[in-house]
């Protein structure tokens, strides 16, 4: 994806605090509903170097057992909430994530791809679910690759891509026109992929994948995640998993060093809007 524009100081603070209201928000329903969630990706990478956010971050990441954000996301479809909702591939239409947001209404959160949905995108909070996944090495590549794919046709599905590399632009364009031209539809392909994802739902499994991390689906152990840990993250005490180190240093090798000073950014949205927080 090509996106340059960059956060001022001001709009980036106000977003990580209106993010710290939600996260609070977000691990207290998960307390009083005894819903297991933990940090991940950039976030458990704050919370372990600095405490908090990463300075220029500009999201919360969690991820949960698919078990957990089942009932998460029936909590929050069957209660009313005026503050807070979930943006779940399968009940948006032009939503072309196949991972849940946790996201604040009334607020907008307007990405370079905006103008080709017909909903309002939110500020949120990006949840990643852990699938089951076979010990059985040839299932498993299978699974993993079919995961991959049906989560790419997803996308393109909905979104015509920009790209840094003309040659992959060229190439996730012509698949986008592709998915528009076949008789299936956007919604056909999300239960597909969603269906492939919980395959092996009902059978014991000793391993997990997050099936569409920009990690290239990262595979855990249980004993990776439980029992959780806690932290501080800026001002409250989240869980994080358990053995955090292996996590971090397989997503980011030496993850206490920081990167160069010109990669401390993160590309802000075409607009924001924080409504009345």
């Amino acid at each position: 994806m090509f996106k340059s524009k960059r956060y001022d100081d001001e709009t980036l603070k106000h977003l990580q605090k209106v993010q710290i209201m939600m996260l609070k928000d977000f691990v207290k329903i998960c307390e009083e509903n005894k819903i297991m969630y933990f940090l991940i990706g950039g976030s458990l990478l704050g919370a372990v170097r600095h405490g908090g956010f990463i300075p220029w971050d500009d999201d919360i990441d969690v991820i949960m057992y698919r078990r957990d954000f089942e009932r998460l996301d029936n909590i929050m479809q069957n209660k009313k909430n005026d503050k807070y909702g979930i943006f779940n591939v399968l009940n948006e239409k032009n939503y072309h994530h196949t991972w849940p947001q946790f996201i604040l209404k009334g607020t907008a959160f307007i990405d370079w791809w905006g103008d080709q949905v017909d909903y309002t995108p939110n500020i949120y909070i990006d949840i990643f679910i852990m699938d089951n996944i076979p010990e059985n090495k040839i299932k498993r590549f299978i699974h993993r690759w079919i995961s991959f794919t049906l989560n790419q046709m997803v996308i393109y599905s909905i979104i015509k891509y920009k790209n840094e590399s003309k040659i992959k632009e060229i190439i996730q364009q012509i698949a986008h026109y592709i998915l528009k031209i076949i008789p299936i539809s956007s919604m056909t392909l999300k239960k597909r992929c969603i269906k492939t994802y919980r395959k092996y739902e009902n059978i014991e499994c000793n391993e997990y994948c997050d099936f569409p991390s920009m990690h290239f689906m990262p595979i855990y152990e249980s004993k990776d995640f439980l029992p959780p840990k806690k932290a501080k993250f800026e001002d409250i005490e989240v869980n994080i998993p358990n053995d955090y180190d292996k996590i971090l240093t397989r997503l980011y090798n030496d993850y206490m060093e920081l990167p160069p000073e010109e990669k401390r950014f993160r590309p802000a949205p075409e607009k924001i809007d924080f409504g009345k927080y």
